[in-house]
């Protein structure tokens, strides 16, 4: 009998131990899924792409003309508040923000910035 509980006692451990990694159901501030923003330049010149939001402007990056890219928004300016997303092109004074987008952990948008810079849109996607 006493043979037969020492093999029980690390059989207990490792499955303790292998429950203790799950989070119970609960997510860390940190673990949240990440906004994703994707960007089509149907304009005739690169244009960079701004996060702005919660007094913080964020570069993201540059799109080259008929091209495409994708970014993140950093986990730091999610939940703060609305975001704007903008886009500038390098030689001109005139840029393309988006509006107030409200957006939430795991979002995607899709964001078109069209051949006249005022047509383009952002979309927050279902």
């Amino acid at each position: 009998m006493l043979r037969g509980s020492w093999l029980l006692v690390p059989v207990v451990l490792l499955a303790g131990s292998a429950c203790a990694r799950g989070h119970g159901g609960t997510v860390a501030p940190g673990d949240s899924p990440p906004v994703h923003v994707e960007v089509t330049n149907r304009y005739a010149l690169p244009v960079e792409i701004y996060a702005v939001g919660a007094g913080i402007t964020h570069r993201l990056g540059t799109v080259h003309p008929g091209m495409a890219a994708h970014f993140v928004i950093p986990q730091t300016m999610i939940g703060g508040g609305p975001i704007e997303l903008q886009a500038s092109p390098g030689t001109s004074s005139r840029d393309f923000r988006s509006g107030q987008l409200l957006l939430s952990p795991g979002a995607v948008v899709d964001f078109v910035v069209a051949p006249v810079l005022f047509n383009s849109t952002a979309t927050i996607r279902p």
